[in-house]
């Protein structure tokens, strides 16, 4: 019963919904309904009416739940303007909707559902779509049939009143059927949802030119509705193949794996397991550059209601071996159903266990998938009772380890895999010396026929500790069976050699290094060979499949071509087929970069537009035009393109300022390519030459650089500011080194333009320039 009549409202109300939402935590439920009851309450706003409605259903006070929606609400719309008032209604009904899904109220779902789509006839000057995408419409496919269906019709209608969906009319048809289908199918209306995929198809099949439609929309309504309809896979495969024939080889093979996918989904929807598993050497290939997007919450059920189990013991154990952390979280779930059978004696499913406790982040992520227990569950032996307690306490990590051990030694005490575990974990934890852990690695190794980067950077790793890593660098690297596995074995060794250089001077370090960029080179051009096989024939391991690991490794054997061996043309064609495959801007960085090196300036001004473009359009946090400024503008000079020249000169002007860099903080580089930018214009230009000067001119002015001095000596002797010259010359000359020989060379060359300059006048034109390093 309310005690006090006087009504809490405004910040009043907010801030007793700030205390009460603190003391809720600390006094329960009961305590918070009293406060409730004390005095009338009253929400003058969309946020108040929020706050105290959730505050009435934390309590179980359904009614006045929605008495604060209704009335609260409606006094809030009485006095809100005419034009805001319907974006509030829509507010407060997506308000009515959670609160009646929270509350299981079919008829007051319905009846919300109903006022919202006639609102939908009523002008909605807003953004409809935040409304239109809100997780409701998605929670209420979940319930009755009735809601559901309901909820994708107005769903629908409000794609249907937002203009900006205009060439998105056939995709909300194809969803709006797409859903349908699905919920009329949970409800196992089988006709009618066979009937609503079909319009789904036709939707899409029949759209216009105007329509946005393309291979990705046709295999994501075959995702949804080809277990509806299993006999019409050809109606989903042939829009994709029409709209694939221009993509790169490496993109298409990705595509067919995408196809097989719903092909195999297709037979097992048909009862053909045998056929879907066949089809499953292509549908399991990975496509991420990870590992991940492999297809293992379809293959690996499929492996055991096949009978296969160790196949799908070893499948488990290699998704979480190499997914770790971002392993499929149902993986857990098969690997506890197969540890409560008493007759399975597999190790892989032991080892599974062992896997995951690599680290608490890989054990978390491993118990957030198994079957939920309580407290009255009995013992379910001692592996899964320690899997259960890591749930709530990783620290446990070491006894489920040793637990899993245990059982993995006792199904299979010579398992390869054991031992590969076990020598890893117990030389990090200093119980073995590294000889021991080498001997076991080797062991391990040969016997499991273990072709996996992990296996052989422990390897190396290993024979590093014990022999140093030039020479672990020099031995025969083990055969890996994938790109994948080629191309992070190589990355992951140059922290290794780092840490084992650590303290030697360069000089020193210089041939491990080079040992090393020779490893990395033969691991990517093997990787190379086993992806680009793959594309081939479309077949190859699971971890060759990926269009944009393909294009990584590309990207890094054409720096290592690059940097280390000058193979300039060999790099080109890598970052070539990079795009190709899977374009992204460090290839176009590379493009110049080698363009620069076999000083092609036609190729050297194509590939500095294009990555400009490239990166404005899809961005490249690294990116930095002025590395490059100074070979780009001299390439132009080169061509007589001057005006383009300038083109780049507002690019990297307005780049300078947008990140707020004054022309007082730039660095010796950016001078210099100024200073040379002002050279090239000096011949035609000699204006806009001149108003860069006088820019910078303090700038270059204050420099103690020999070398940046005397080329704002060739600037000023281009532009016919004879004194200024020879004062920048002389002090070039003052500030050299004279231990430095490229300072001296260059000193000679000063001397000789200060003769000139002394002489006799020599017609002005186009003359060549020294490059100033």
């Amino acid at each position: 019963m309310t005690q006090n009549s006087t009504v809490l409202s405004g910040i009043q109300l907010d801030q007793f919904m700030d205390r009460l939402e603190v003391e809720h935590q600390e006094h329960g439920a009961d305590y918070l309904l009293g406060q409730l009851r004390a005095q009338p309450l009253k929400a003058a706003s969309l946020e108040s009416i929020g706050r105290l409605h959730a505050l009435w259903v934390n309590v179980g006070d359904a009614d006045a739940a929605k008495a604060v929606l209704a009335d609260d609400g409606q006094a809030l719309i009485e006095v809100t303007p005419e034009d805001a008032r319907n974006e509030l209604k829509l507010n407060l009904l997506i308000s009515q909707l959670r609160l009646g899904n929270y509350l299981k109220d079919e008829q007051g779902l319905l009846q919300a559902l109903d006022t919202l789509q006639q609102l939908t006839s009523e002008p909605l000057p807003f953004d409809i779509e935040h409304y239109r995408r809100d997780r409701i419409f998605d929670d209420l496919q979940h319930t009755t049939l009735d809601v559901a269906l309901k909820a994708i019709e107005v769903r629908h209608t409000l794609a249907l009143i937002n203009p900006g969906r205009h060439a998105l009319r056939a995709w909300d048809a194809a969803d709006q059927h797409r859903r349908r289908a699905r919920v009329l199918a949970a409800h196992e209306r089988n006709e009618e949802a066979r009937e609503a995929a079909l319009a789904a198809i036709a939707a899409l099949r029949t759209a216009g030119e105007d329509q946005d439609v393309d291979a990705n929309d046709w295999l994501w309504l075959g995702d949804a509705l080809i277990e509806i309809l299993p006999l019409r896979l050809a109606m989903f495969e042939q829009p994709v193949v029409h709209l694939i024939t221009d993509l790169s080889l490496p993109q298409r093979r990705e595509w067919e794996v995408r196809l097989a996918r719903l092909a195999a989904r297709s037979l097992q929807a048909q009862g053909d397991l045998a056929g879907a598993l066949k089809i499953c050497e292509v549908a399991a290939l990975s496509l991420e550059s990870g590992g991940g997007d492999n297809f293992v919450e379809f293959h690996l059920p499929w492996l055991l209601e096949n009978g296969q189990i160790e196949e799908a013991g070893q499948r488990a154990f290699m998704e979480i071996y190499e997914m770790r952390g971002h392993m499929w979280p149902g993986i857990a779930f098969w690997v506890h159903d197969r540890l409560l059978d008493a007759e399975e004696q597999s190790a892989w499913w032991p080892l599974c266990v062992m896997r995951a406790c690599d680290d608490q982040a890989v054990l978390e992520r491993f118990t957030s998938g198994l079957p939920w227990r309580d407290e009255s569950t009995p013992s379910l032996g001692p592996l899964l009772d320690a899997l259960d307690a890591a749930r709530d306490d990783l620290e446990q990590i070491d006894n489920v380890f040793t637990e899993a051990l245990a059982e993995a030694r006792r199904r299979a005490p010579n398992h390869p895999w054991i031992t590969r575990l076990v020598a890893v974990r117990e030389r990090l934890a200093g119980r073995i010396d590294g000889n021991t852990e080498l001997a076991m690695l080797r062991e391990a190794i040969t016997a499991g026929n273990m072709q996996d980067n992990r296996s052989a950077f422990s390897l190396i790793s290993a024979h590093a500790s014990v022999f140093g890593i030039a020479d672990a660098l020099r031995q025969p690297q083990l055969p890996l069976a994938s790109g994948m596995y080629y191309y992070q074995f190589a990355n992951a060794l140059e922290d290794l050699v780092e840490a084992h250089l650590e303290g030697l001077s360069s000089e020193e370090a210089e041939p491990t290094w080079w040992l090393l960029r020779e490893v990395q080179k033969v691991a990517y051009e093997q990787g190379q060979a086993c992806m680009e096989q793959c594309f081939a024939n479309g077949r190859g391991h699971r971890f060759d499949a990926c269009a944009h690991q393909y294009s990584m490794l590309c990207n890094d054997l054409a720096i290592n071509y690059r940097c280390y061996y000058n193979l300039y043309e060999q790099a080109l064609e890598l970052h070539h087929r990079g795009i190709a495959a899977s374009s992204f801007a460090e290839h176009y960085q590379g493009i110049l970069n080698n363009r620069i090196q076999l000083e092609d300036d036609p190729g050297i001004a194509e590939a500095a537009e294009q990555l400009w473009h490239y990166a404005a359009d899809h961005g490249y946090s690294r990116f930095d035009p002025e590395e490059d400024l100074f070979a780009v503008t001299r390439a132009l000079f080169r061509q007589d393109r001057e005006r383009e020249i300038l083109i780049w000169l507002e690019r990297i002007l307005k780049w300078q300022e947008e990140r707020g860099i004054s022309d007082k903080e730039l660095g010796y580089s950016p001078l210099f390519s100024r200073v040379k930018i002002i050279l090239f214009l000096s011949y035609n230009l000699p204006e806009a030459a001149a108003s860069l000067w006088q820019r910078y001119a303090p700038y270059f002015d204050e420099s103690d650089e020999p070398s940046l001095l005397g080329c704002s000596g060739d600037a000023l002797k281009s532009l016919g500011r004879k004194e200024e010259a020879l004062d920048y010359y002389q002090r070039a000359i003052l500030r050299s080194d004279p231990d430095n020989d490229l300072d001296q060379r260059n000193n000679e060359v000063f001397r000789q333009s200060i003769a000139g300059l002394q002489g006799s006048a020599k017609p002005a034109g186009k003359a060549w320039w020294q490059i100033w390093k």
